[in-house]
């Protein structure tokens, strides 16, 4: 970690900006603007939204069958979050554009994710 010319902590872990960014992203262009009669879908995005950090960070500071298992579930999450990306875009509540945007940034971080998956399985062999 370093600091910037503003004394903030630049992370240097491109997955975890990644996923910050993309939370971000989320949370402000497409959660705020689900409407209420949806709210059960804008509750469970940003759920796995977090899931996301947490599982990420598990993954980060555990070793060998620990951290595949972490890698695992954030592949599920990744496709959960898919999935909710599908209901929101069949429910039309968000414009075509603002989540083409979420889905490619999440497409860029399942490609980070497996090819993190395919390198530790490898190791272990």
């Amino acid at each position: 970690m370093k600091l910037n010319e503003n004394g903030k902590v630049e992370q240097d872990f491109t997955i975890y900006n990644k996923i910050k960014d993309f939370n971000s992203y989320v949370r402000m262009n497409i959660a705020n603007n689900i409407p209420s009669i949806h709210r059960d879908m804008r509750i469970h995005l940003l759920d796995e939204c977090y899931n996301l950090v947490s599982l990420l960070f598990g993954a980060v500071y555990n070793k060998g069958n620990i951290r595949l298992k972490y890698l695992n579930d954030l592949r599920v999450k990744l496709s959960l979050i898919d999935y909710i990306f599908t209901d929101i875009k069949e429910c039309r509540v968000i414009k075509h554009k603002t989540l083409e945007v979420a889905i490619n940034k999440l497409a860029i971080i399942k490609n980070i994710i497996y090819g993190w998956i395919i390198n530790e399985e490898k190791s272990k062999k």
